[in-house]
Parts: C-alpha cells; sequence; structure tokens
C-alpha cells in the first residue's frame, strides 16, 4: 500500500489541477456537462420522496444509471449540497480505479508492472475529467475493472468467487448497463476456458447479476414498455442514422486520438499486440481482445464517435484496461523506468484535456444554468417550458419541463423520430410541433440551430438568448428562450 501513496498522490494533484481550469474559464467550480444536472434533478426529487421522477409525481426512467441518482440523492440528504459531494464522490471512485488498476496487473504480471498501471491511469486527464463531471463514469470504470480483477484473480477454478463477480457485474450495470457487455465477454472467456465444467457457475453468475438488475428492467418496462431506459430510446434512432461503417472508423480513430494524447501508453499498447501476437500467448489474447471488443460493439450500437474528452466517457474502462494490458506485457524493457516515461508522457494531455475541462464548465453553466435562473426569475411557477436541454434549465428554473428529445419524456420519441426531418439528426420538426400543440408549453428554449423550420413559426417570440463566444461541450453556439402565444388566430394559421 505505501507504493500507491504516490500514484494516488498524483491522481489529486491532477483533479486539483482540472478544478483550478474550471476558476480560471468559469470563475467557479461547477459541473462540467448539462447531463449531470439531469442526475441532480432526479436526486432532489428522490430525496424530497417523488421516487425516480423528473416533473414531481412523474416517475420515468431518464437516466442511465440508477444507482448514481440514489447515490447523489444520499449525498444530498447528507450535506445539502449537490456540486461538491458529487465531485468527490467521482474523485473517490478515480482513486478506486488506481488501487484495483495495481491490483490487477500485479496478478498479470508482478509489482513493477503493478505500480505503472497505477500511474497510467492514476494520469489519465479522461479519468480526471470523468471523476469531476458529477457523472457516474468513474464509478462505472471502478466497478468494471473490479469485475475483470475478479474475472483474472479467479479464473482458473470455478468458485464462489464468482458468484461474488457476478455480483460486482450486477453493480457495474445499475451504474451503466454497458456493462453487460463486459461480463458477457467475461463469461465467455469462462466459457471458452473451462467448458462445460463451468457451465453451473456461470448459469449461478448470470442469476445473480438478473437479480441484482431486475428492480431496474421492472421499472424500464412500467414506463416505457421495453427493458430500456428513455435515455436509450431517445438515442438509439437517431444513432442508427448514421452509416456505421463510417462511425466505425471515425470512432476507432478518435480513440486512438485520446490514448495517443499520452505517447508512452499508445506505444506500450502497440507493443503489447505485437508480443502477445508473435507469441501466440492465448491467454493474454484473450483478455486484449476484451475491451477491443467492447470498443467496436458500443460503436455498433451507439454511432456517436467519442470525438470530444467528455465523449470518451461511454469508453473508458476500456481505454483504461488497454493502458493497463500495455504497462503489464508492453513495457517489460522499461519497468523501472516506466513511472517517468508515463509521467513525461503525460504532461501535454493532462494541460490540454484540463484547458478544455474548464471551458465546458465556463459553457455549461454560462448557457444552461444562466437560462434555467433566468426562467426561475421571469416566469411564472406553474409556467410549463418545453426544451431541448433537461438538465440545468429544469434544475435551477424548478419548472415543469416538456423534454423535446425523449431522455426523459419518452410519449415524444415517435413524435421527433417517427419519420425523417429536417431538424438535427433528422428530427421531424412537425411531429415535435404537433406534440408541443397538444401539451401547450407557455415557453420554449432550444437551439435554433437544431429547429431551423420550428425555430421560425410565428407563434414563438424570442426573449432571452445566451452565444457562446468558444463553445466545446454545448449543442450550438446559441441558445434562445420563446414565449409561445397559443392563440386562436395563430392556431388556424399553422
Amino acid at each position: 500500500m505505501k507504493q500507491l501513496k504516490v500514484p494516488l498522490l498524483s491522481f489529486i494533484v491532477l483533479c486539483g489541477l482540472f478544478v483550478a481550469a474550471e476558476f480560471w474559464r468559469a470563475g467557479q467550480v461547477s459541473l462540467n456537462a448539462d447531463d449531470a444536472w439531469i442526475h441532480a434533478q432526479f436526486a432532489r426529487n428522490l430525496a424530497a420522496g417523488f421516487g425516480f421522477s423528473y416533473n414531481l409525481g412523474e416517475p420515468v426512467p431518464g437516466f442511465t444509471s440508477a444507482i448514481w441518482v440514489v447515490l447523489v440523492a444520499l449525498a444530498f440528504k447528507l450535506t445539502g449540497q449537490f456540486v461538491i459531494p458529487m465531485k468527490m464522490m467521482g474523485v473517490l471512485a478515480g482513486l478506486g480505479c488506481v488501487v484495483v488498476a495495481k491490483k490487477l496487473a500485479e496478478d498479470l504480471k508482478s509489482e513493477d508492472a503493478g505500480i505503472n498501471a497505477a500511474f497510467a491511469v492514476a494520469l489519465s486527464p479522461l479519468l480526471a475529467t470523468a471523476s469531476l463531471s458529477g457523472m457516474e463514469t468513474s464509478l462505472w470504470t471502478l466497478l468494471v475493472l473490479l469485475g475483470f480483477w475478479f474475472h483474472v484473480r479467479f479464473f482458473d477454478k470455478p468458485s464462489w468467487s464468482w458468484a461474488v463477480e457476478g455480483f460486482i457485474w450486477g453493480l457495474a450495470s445499475l451504474a451503466r448497463p454497458e456493462a453487460l457487455a463486459f461480463f458477457g465477454l467475461t463469461a465467455f472467456h469462462k466459457l471458452f476456458r473451462h467448458r462445460f465444467s463451468s457451465l453451473l457457475w456461470l448459469i449461478l453468475m448470470f442469476v445473480i447479476v438478473a437479480v441484482v438488475v431486475s428492480p431496474w428492467v421492472i421499472f424500464n418496462f412500467q414506463h416505457t414498455g421495453t427493458p430500456f431506459p428513455a435515455t436509450y430510446l431517445a438515442k438509439a434512432v437517431p444513432s442508427r442514422r448514421h452509416a456505421l461503417t463510417v462511425t466505425m472508423l471515425i470512432g476507432v480513430f478518435s480513440l486512438l486520438l485520446w490514448l495517443t494524447i499520452n505517447p508512452t501508453i499508445l506505444a506500450s499498447i502497440y507493443f503489447a499486440v505485437r508480443r502477445v501476437l508473435s507469441q501466440r500467448l492465448w491467454f493474454e489474447m484473450t483478455l486484449l481482445a476484451i475491451p477491443f471488443a467492447f470498443i467496436l460493439f458500443r460503436l455498433a450500437i451507439h454511432r456517436m464517435p467519442p470525438v470530444q474528452p467528455y465523449f470518451t466517457r461511454y469508453y473508458l474502462p476500456a481505454l483504461l484496461l488497454l493502458s493497463l494490458f500495455g504497462m503489464v506485457w508492453g513495457m517489460q524493457k522499461f519497468h523501472k523506468q516506466g513511472r517517468w516515461l508515463i509521467i513525461v508522457g503525460a504532461l501535454l494531455g493532462c494541460l490540454w484535456v484540463a484547458d478544455i475541462h474548464g471551458w465546458m464548465v465556463q459553457n455549461t453553466t454560462t448557457m444552461q444554468v444562466n437560462i434555467g435562473k433566468w426562467l426561475a426569475k421571469n416566469t411564472p411557477k406553474d409556467a410549463l417550458i418545453a426544451t431541448n436541454d433537461v438538465g440545468a434549465i429544469a434544475f435551477f428554473s424548478q419548472r415543469r419541463i416538456i423534454d423535446m428529445h425523449g431522455l426523459v419524456m419518452p410519449e415524444i420519441i415517435p413524435f421527433a423520430w417517427g419519420r425523417m426531418g429536417t431538424g438535427i439528426w433528422g428530427t421531424d420538426e412537425e411531429g415535435v410541433w404537433q406534440f408541443l400543440r397538444k401539451r401547450k408549453p407557455d415557453y420554449l428554449v432550444i437551439f435554433p440551430e437544431w429547429y431551423p423550420m420550428l425555430s421560425k413559426r410565428p407563434e414563438l417570440k424570442p426573449l432571452y438568448r445566451i452565444k457562446l463566444a468558444h463553445n466545446v461541450i454545448c449543442g450550438s453556439d446559441e441558445m434562445v428562450v420563446y414565449r409561445i402565444n397559443w392563440s386562436e388566430r395563430n392556431e388556424e394559421s399553422r
């Protein structure tokens, strides 16, 4: 444990650098994306006794991480705060990733590989920004690494440790459902190695995972009619409109870019792959294949390449596993110097991503948080607001919300995505307007660029707008608040 002090301290210092970037770019500490405020909105309502509801009294699975919402709600009950507790929980999970990475690497190779793996994870700028985002990413990554460690540590002989591993995969799936893909890949690895002697144990693992996730799946069925949350359904249709081959190529190239931010790690992965293939190390080869297989699976399911640091969160466990494997199998000639090579390689990448992180906080605070506070001051408390961004606007306005994208309102999905339209990602603007006419919101808050036809309707009167000078995270540079005039004359002229 003494050896871990320096990597753990390194991660804390790195997170401090990212917090300093928040102060530098935004003048305050806050969350770096609007999605985190969706968790805060659900957590506040859960803590107040309204269950998993976005608008009070309207239960909906409008979030991907059930376990994170519960933890944020508990933290809010204990502290009365959101931003600092969410960041602290994320950082603690990030520290856990460093510890588990060392243990996993040691089980695969040696103590030197373990400390190098700890440094590789501790100095990952992608883990740092994820840990401070207010999202579930670092917790999910920790649970995936923990499940993978159990998989490696107890791989040789089926035992009750496999049952514990199943429980870990169940928790990881409650953190993000993509963890089921990691579970399936590791289960297949076990079956491939042990064949029928492992079958009963694997069935037990599947049962345990199913029991752990069943409350969440039942809740999804009750409110979406599918085992999936509304967040998945809202993203599934538009993402399928992207060409699969192009998406896969851009996605793989993007992920290579994010690995390149530390050249030492990228080189170690290359040498690890070359060594494992040339020496035909079958166990190592199958382990290496798992994160690669997950990346391809995730790109195929959700065709949104991670072209920004924020969107690497969907792939972070796989990226850290590849980094770890690089330290174990690709740095055998440089184990003693490995930590210094990692530190030198990380410097520029950490500074670059820290600056982007600071701008993300600035963008979200300047746009969505600002508009949410403006609505709280300038609209009636019973106002109904339709918007395409449903995080900070809902949290700070404390108004009832109509979600035009469907993340927290699955009933709009057939209207928004039922046919190819003229809006962003082919959104059916006429279908969205038809839905709004039925609900009669008082205000509309949108990116005009996303809805080029709808934003020009005569019923809309612009009241307030925010335009970002340097946008790195928001869906568009400009967001506008409109008052909607549902007059009879305008209804007839639609």
